[in-house]
């Protein structure tokens, strides 16, 4: 299944809880949300409530 972007869910919700599963003061440092807003469109966590029931 693909997000609006056209990127696949389950690897993108995989990543986003990893970036998640991180430490903030580390998320922070190398700026891990950033990196995947850039790639996805919003932030992990936005990503993991929107399509989070879609696809585990």
């Amino acid at each position: 299944m693909k997000d609006e972007n056209g990127r696949d869910i389950k690897l993108g919700l995989e990543e986003a809880r990893h970036i998640m599963a991180t430490d903030y003061c580390v998320r922070s440092d190398l700026a891990l949300c950033g990196e995947f807003f850039n790639e996805y469109g919003m932030l992990p966590q936005e990503y993991i409530k929107e399509y989070g029931n879609e696809s585990n």
